[in-house]
Order: structure tokens, then C-alpha cells, then sequence
């Protein structure tokens, strides 16, 4: 099946709302800033890679929605006790170190088409 265009950019609004949703139930301190800065930094990667490669850019946005779902619905619904702090750290830790994996990824691949 062909990626299209439109899929790429369905798929970043959804992995968007996801982002704008587990940041408003949070109420707005420092803490959801900081979740909002990482969601920022994986959806802009993810535009970044679609540039250069977009079927590796959609894959990896789907990998980021599942996970991002899975978590984000902890982080609003299994915050007892405590827990929030859990969901809200494994969030930030998973979309920073795969936001950046992304990006290395994106400019050794650009670096390559550059060159040759």
C-alpha cells in the first residue's frame, strides 16, 4: 500500500491531540510544560523525518501513538498513590531518548544524501 500524505499528517493530529489532551488534564504547572516540551520535540522529529524518509517516519509515529496511548491513559487514570509521577517520567524519558534517536537518525541519513 502506497503512504500518502494524508495518512502522515492524520497520524501527527492524532499523536497532537494525544498531547494536547494529556496536558490540559494535568493542571497547567511547570510539569505539564515540561511534558508539552517533549511532545513538541517528538512530533517535530517526526516532521523532520517524514522530509527525508516518510515511510520510516510513519512507522515510527505509529510506534509513538501506541505507546504515548498506552501511557497517557495511565497518567489521567492509574495516578493514584503517587503513580502519576511514574506515568508522567516514563512518558518524558521514552519521547525524549526516541525524539532524539529519531533526529541522529534523520541527519546521518540526510548527511549521506548530501554526499553522495
Amino acid at each position: 500500500m502506497k503512504l500518502t500524505n494524508k495518512r502522515f499528517w492524520v497520524a501527527w493530529l492524532i499523536l497532537l491531540l494525544l498531547a494536547i489532551v494529556s496536558c490540559i488534564i494535568e493542571e497547567w504547572n511547570e510539569d505539564a510544560a515540561l511534558l508539552g516540551v517533549t511532545y513538541a520535540l517528538s512530533l517535530l522529529s517526526t516532521w523532520l523525518c517524514q522530509r527525508v524518509k516518510p515511510r520510516t517516519a510513519f512507522g515510527n509515529l505509529i510506534v509513538m501513538i501506541v505507546y504515548n496511548a498506552i501511557l497517557s491513559y495511565n497518567l489521567i487514570f492509574n495516578s493514584h498513590y503517587g503513580a502519576r509521577l511514574t506515568w508522567w517520567f516514563f512518558i518524558l524519558l521514552l519521547n525524549t531518548i526516541y525524539s532524539i534517536g529519531l533526529l541522529i537518525y534523520t541527519s546521518i541519513i540526510r548527511f549521506i544524501k548530501i554526499n553522495h
